[in-house]
């Protein structure tokens, strides 16, 4: 009975924390939403978290369009990654190449494990070849100890010296070889990354923030001024 009650609160344990907020009136879609400015500066892939779907992004979702850039969000399934993270990075790939083709460059925002899933398909399948930038937030770059209380291949590949997190390691050092900016964003008080030092990746700018709870992090005002002011510059940088 013990094992039994400790199952059925760790899904509900994880989503209380892991969940961003979600929008009442979500677009009609339920797989993709996609939004472009009039004169759209860039195009930004905005990918959610575990126990979540694009719907529950509309605070960031909204700050990047209105700060005039073009904004795609998948839905990545099965929302648990039970599946693992490397077939949720492919469908990232397709839903990518579907809306915009094969070539076009793009920048990632990435919450918590869609942040793992991103550097899957950066480093792993080729997308690094088209990414003017990475930006992460609340990721668990070095695992967390959280993820030992959900089951599933996904969760166990963001425990601490997993296989999957030394395999992103081994092949980063494409970021600096394509000379692809990378930022980590992270909460100083976010129980969910257990140690707190998780989200800090050594070979990006990590940026601290004093947000209460994990998801707190995607609606964080100061967090969307610096995300857009880091997509503009870079954008500047771009060659015409």
């Amino acid at each position: 009975m013990r094992s039994l009650c400790k199952a059925a609160l760790f899904p509900l344990l994880l989503s209380t924390f892991c969940c961003s907020p979600v929008d009442p009136q979500p677009p009609a879609s339920s797989q993709v939403a996609s939004k472009a400015s009039p004169a759209s500066k860039g195009k930004v892939v905005l990918i959610h978290g575990i126990f979540d779907t694009r719907i529950g992004l509309p605070s960031l979702y909204q700050a990047i369009v209105n700060g005039g850039y073009e904004c795609l969000m998948p839905s990545l399934k099965p929302v648990d990654g039970r599946d693992g993270l490397e077939p949720m990075a492919r469908q990232l790939e397709e839903e990518i190449n579907r809306k915009w083709g094969t070539s076009s460059k793009f920048s990632l925002v990435a919450f918590s494990m869609g942040g793992l899933i991103s550097r899957y398909y950066l480093q792993e399948l080729g997308g690094a070849l088209r990414c003017e930038g990475l930006y992460t937030i609340a990721t668990p770059h070095n695992g967390s100890y959280m993820a030992y209380l959900y089951p599933g291949r996904g969760t166990n590949q963001m425990r601490p010296e997993s296989e999957f997190l030394f395999k992103l390691k081994r092949s980063e050092h494409l970021y600096d070889s394509l000379g692809i900016p990378t930022t980590s964003y992270r909460s100083a008080v976010d129980i969910v990354m257990i140690p707190l030092e998780s989200p800090v990746w050594h070979r990006s700018d990590n940026v601290r923030l004093w947000s209460p709870i994990h998801p707190a992090l995607l609606w964080d005002k100061n967090l969307h001024r610096d995300l857009l002011r880091r997509l503009d510059l870079n954008r500047e940088r771009q060659p015409n």
